[in-house]
């Protein structure tokens, strides 16, 4: 019997070896070509670091997508491209806008053809987003499958820590959804037991706060895209760790590790990605009940709020997309109406628990809502809710009637924001001042302006449309109805919050290139000094029309600004390939609007004399953004670059709108470089 036990015994150990023979030859087979020459972990730890590395995980069992591999017929899947819509909120619909301008002014005769063949745009936005879409697709298209000991992997304790305050001294306090001292409570405990039982979910939110810090962090690697390239290791992980437990999982920790995500895709080339895990987020949220206050009676007091907290900064991060990308917001505010009070933070201990900071991060969060509730009603009212692109009647009340109501609000708001909160103006020395607090002023005054252009663009594109016919009408500038005169006038509403935004964030990153300044995160500073810059170029269009004066005035002003904004792009951050797209952008979307033959045409349209304006030159040029021809650069600038420049500009260009703009004038001063 001793004799039989023992042949079965060796017979077991036979199969087991066998058995994990078979295992290791199958997945050499399965894994890509270069997999055996990929390293595991791009940024392997010191030695210094080797104790604190978390033990990796040796029996992982990662689903296997079997539609990735070639099958009994041979068949293999090829990279899927995408197009996007992009609505009435968005840049590159008012961008659109400035392009037809132009257009009509160099030659109206093309005005008709361009019209004409309208019908085929969406066939060359399509065209122009697959090439857009190549460049980021492909590297996601061959990753290898993941690594289990890659993705535990974390820095050493001291990095960890540093990392944790970073965030919760900056995004954790613009966006304060997670309760700092509970994740350090939960942090300290997996470290003392040596990372060897953890949440995946917990790990998965801590990389993605790793990779949002790394991302932004530039007093400690100035280049950008080292900053990268670090992030991507750690949001690779967080991605490994929770990508799919995301979508079969509902819990609190859930929900914030998607927010996180959607917040570290807006400002990593993953903008696609950031609409994408949103609607995943605000799905699981209300799977959750984060959206009703009776659901939420079940929890305890600290999850509670941080679970109103999480759906407001969910709402909040709603409307933001909505306006960037001009798509319908996806939360209603009927959704809303557990609103946040005027204390939310009262009953709770501070981060610190030193009880001097026990309100700012709360009551910054309920400001913010108010003020993107003001957004909300703009979207609403005065774009559709950007379902279409329809553009209002010139002749319409009911836009100057909304643009009145929607500023009003925007200005009560102001008005009744806490001393400590107050709005700031341009020139006060506060703003040299880095501090915690007065960073969450700039930013709320950031963001004021932002949403005051917002409110007033529409009534800047009826008079860029009025002046110059940019959808095909003749040009009545002789004697404009009352309601146009009206609509001028309050157009410069939205020219003048373009120009403080400008002025802001110039004051300060002149003074202050660090990190530590007073403006946030780079991202956010980038997008709202790009849309007030699309406003001073429409400012300048408006200004070549006509002839008076103060518009000659204003000319100059708007030069004075776009040097601002081309400084501004200088230092705002180093080896950064998005902010060097959108300079040479709008480097020559100002040649554009500048060139000599257009101004020359603008001013034989408005009167039959010559006028003695002439065209801007300008003195500032970055080096990186000289080229022999505009339209060349126009057409080509980002689609091998970064998938999120196309948040701005992607379906801009259109060949048939540029093919007039391409031939060199009389005298050849058409495609001139800015000098």
């Amino acid at each position: 019997m001793s004799d039989l036990d023992s042949r079965v015994s060796n017979l077991e150990q036979l199969y087991q070896r066998i058995n994990y023979i078979l295992e290791g030859h199958v997945s050499a087979c399965n894994a890509p070509a270069d997999a055996q020459y990929r390293p595991s972990n791009p940024f392997p730890p010191t030695e210094e670091q080797a104790d604190d590395i978390l033990p990796h995980a040796t029996c992982l069992e990662e689903p296997q997508d079997e539609d990735a591999t070639a099958n009994g017929m041979a068949m293999t899947f090829i990279e899927e491209h995408t197009s996007a819509y992009f609505g009435g909120s968005s840049n590159v619909n008012f961008t659109r806008l400035l392009l037809r301008a132009v257009n009509h002014i160099r030659n109206p005769v093309r005005l008709q053809e361009v019209t004409a063949v309208s019908t085929c745009s969406h066939e060359l936005d399509e065209s122009n987003m697959t090439k857009a879409s190549q460049s980021y697709a492909n590297p996601v298209a061959t990753s290898p499958g993941a690594d289990p000991k890659a993705m535990t992997s974390l820095p050493s304790s001291q990095e960890m820590e540093r990392m944790l305050d970073i965030y919760f001294n900056t995004g954790g306090h613009v966006f304060p959804f997670i309760h700092r001292e509970s994740l350090m409570k939960t942090y300290l405990s997996c470290r003392d037991n040596g990372w060897t039982r953890v949440r995946r979910t917990f790990l998965g939110t801590l990389n993605v706060i790793f990779a949002t810090v790394a991302s932004v962090d530039r007093d400690a690697v100035p280049s950008a895209r080292e900053r990268q390239g670090k992030a991507n290791t750690f949001f690779r992980r967080a991605t490994d760790l929770c990508g799919e437990l995301s979508k079969q999982v509902i819990s609190l920790e859930i929900v914030q590790y998607l927010v996180l995500n959607v917040i570290h895709c807006q400002g990593a080339q993953r903008s696609v990605q950031a609409w994408n895990v949103h609607a995943l987020a605000v799905s699981s949220a209300m799977a959750l009940g984060l959206h009703s206050t009776q659901a939420r009676a079940g929890f305890d007091e600290l999850q509670a709020e941080y679970g109103r907290r999480t759906w407001i900064v969910i709402y909040c991060m709603d409307k933001v997309l909505s306006v960037a990308f001009g798509r319908p917001a996806i939360v209603p505010d009927e959704y809303m109406l557990d609103r946040l009070s005027t204390t939310p933070e009262l009953a709770l201990p501070s981060p610190d628990a030193s009880g001097n900071d026990i309100d700012i991060a709360g009551a910054f969060l309920a400001v913010s809502f108010r003020l993107y509730q003001i957004m909300s009603g703009s979207l609403k009212q005065q774009y559709g809710g950007n379902i279409d692109n329809a553009e209002p009647d010139l002749d319409d009340m009911s836009s100057l009637q909304a643009s009145g109501q929607f500023r009003k609000q925007l200005r009560t708001w102001a008005a009744s924001l806490p001393p400590n909160l107050r709005l700031c103006e341009t020139k006060s020395k506060m703003l040299q001042e880095n501090s915690q607090l007065n960073r969450l002023r700039v930013i709320l005054t950031m963001r004021y302006h932002n949403i005051n252009i917002l409110i007033h663009r529409p009534l800047l594109s009826s008079t860029i449309r009025h002046l110059f016919g940019g959808s095909g009408d003749e040009i009545s500038v002789g004697n404009p109805s009352y309601l146009i005169q009206l609509t001028m006038g309050e157009a410069h509403e939205c020219i003048r919050s373009a120009q403080s935004t400008i002025e802001l964030i110039h004051g300060i990153i002149t003074t202050n290139q660090s990190g530590n300044n007073n403006l946030g995160v780079g991202y956010y500073t980038l997008y709202y000094v790009f849309t007030a810059s699309l406003v001073i170029l429409g400012r300048i269009l408006w200004s070549q029309h006509a002839q008076g004066a103060n518009d000659e005035t204003a000319l100059e002003i708007c030069k004075s600004l776009i040097e601002q904004v081309l400084t501004i792009f200088q230092k705002l951050d180093h080896d950064n390939s998005l902010v060097s797209s959108c300079s040479r952008y709008i480097n020559k979307m100002l040649e554009l609007c500048t060139a000599e033959d257009a101004t020359t045409a603008a001013q034989h349209e408005g009167s039959d004399e010559p006028s003695s304006i002439s065209s801007p030159r300008f003195n500032h040029q970055p080096t990186y953004a000289s080229a022999p021809n505009p339209l060349e650069t126009m057409m080509h600038l980002g689609l091998g670059d970064l998938e999120m420049f196309h948040m701005y500009s992607s379906e801009i260009y259109d060949p048939v709108l540029f093919e007039s703009l391409d031939r060199p004038s009389d005298p050849p001063t058409g495609t001139r470089n800015i000098e």
